[in-house]
């Protein structure tokens, strides 16, 4: 690919489309081109970040590690993705996993030519700063919605947790009406205990994700609330 045809490439993507044309020949003349296989990882959450990567081609998919160790797909990125960004600059281990879903093409920039360019083309780092802010502002969005959610699901345990109460106190009315009649009312106090354990079990529970909510809520008001 010469450099020539990495200008016009470049010229489309978010990160560098407001470059000027002496910005995006220092930009193109330090790239390099690399073929990645469908179906392997470019690199892994917690790898030394080394390198920007530009998709020029294909489809790669981010992924990040749970709690019990297993990697689940948080999005799938196409043609003029840029990713692998901040940890060449915050030089923090990688924050995610990327592992190509299609045989694809990057244009990689390592981090050493990376911090070069920054000091021949300051307007790099306006372009960069730009794109974190409006990374923020999408991340507070999307935090916002959470909280009106996480605020929905805390009516939802109400509800749960009114209808526990209002069937432990029908089968302890059960149980004093079963207990009344006598051998009668047998079958019915089975029904009455086997209620009050659903009951019990439902509001304890609910109190668990109550208090998980409530943290999750919590951290989420912090975050929204940054200034």
């Amino acid at each position: 690919m010469s450099n020539v045809d990495k200008i016009q490439f470049l010229r489309q993507v978010d990160l560098f489309k407001s470059l000027s044309e002496k910005a995006l020949f220092e930009l193109a003349s330090i790239t390099i081109e690399q073929t990645h296989p469908p179906k392997t990882i470019v690199f892994k959450e917690g790898d030394k970040g080394d390198a920007l990567y530009i998709v020029k081609s294909g489809k790669i998919n981010i992924l990040k590690r749970n709690s019990q160790g297993v990697d689940s797909v948080i999005v799938s990125l196409g043609k003029g993705a840029v990713v692998g960004d901040m940890a060449i600059i915050d030089e923090q281990p990688r924050s995610a996993t990327i592992g190509t879903v299609s045989e694809t093409v990057f244009l990689i920039i390592t981090k050493e030519d990376f911090k070069t360019l920054l000091g021949n083309v300051p307007e790099i780092s306006f372009q960069i700063l730009k794109l974190t802010t409006e990374r923020l502002r999408a991340t507070n969005t999307h935090l916002q919605e959470l909280e009106i959610s996480t605020n929905q699901m805390e009516d939802v345990i109400r509800v749960i947790t009114n209808i526990a109460r209002k069937s432990n106190l029908l089968s302890l009315n059960a149980s004093i009406e079963a207990a009344r009649v006598g051998e009668a009312g047998r079958a019915f106090s089975v029904v009455a205990a086997e209620m009050k354990r659903l009951a019990e079990d439902s509001a304890q529970e609910a109190n668990k994700i109550d208090s998980l909510l409530k943290t999750l809520q919590s951290k989420t008001k912090a975050i929204v609330n940054m200034k």
